[in-house]
């Protein structure tokens, strides 16, 4: 995509220029361009930041789950649980990474499972990416608007 506007779906039915099955395949085909990359190192503030290799940062601004079998964790990005949680997701390699119709961002860490779903009232979550990939969970997830990364030079 060329435009410097992003393209969206929304749950209501009304399109933004494409389907909503276009436009989800569209953001689950960006989402996978973090397929292999290894959770380098997270930090908190102003939300949890995942830094995946050198070109991938995941923000999570909404309550979030952890899952591995038995053990499952949710809570508030910004605490120190979140911290002692994610420490042992730290140096995982991602091989799943999926949006889903109602705007959840689902990410496969290892044997880890991350949930992230929408909050009412503001953006849950965003990847970003190199070359301005941008994918963004709108309030509520009634969309997810996408920015495309500008082609390579």
């Amino acid at each position: 995509m060329t435009e410097d506007r992003p393209f969206t779906r929304a749950k209501t039915g009304v399109s933004h220029g494409r389907r909503d099955d276009q436009e989800m395949t569209i953001a689950n085909g960006l989402i996978r361009a973090v397929l292999g990359y290894q959770l380098v190192q997270f930090r908190i503030g102003y939300g949890v930041h995942l830094e995946l290799g050198n070109d991938f940062e995941i923000t999570i601004e909404a309550e979030f789950t952890l899952k591995a079998g038995e053990m499952r964790w949710t809570g508030d990005p910004l605490t120190t649980e979140a911290a002692g949680a994610l420490a042992p997701v730290t140096l995982k390699t991602v091989s799943e990474a999926t949006i889903g119709k109602d705007g959840t961002l689902r990410l496969t860490l290892g044997q880890v499972m991350l949930t992230v779903s929408p909050h009412p009232l503001y953006e849950a979550w965003q990847v970003r990416g190199p070359r301005g990939l941008l994918i963004v969970c709108s309030p509520g997830g009634d969309y997810v608007a996408c920015w495309a990364p500008t082609p390579a030079p």
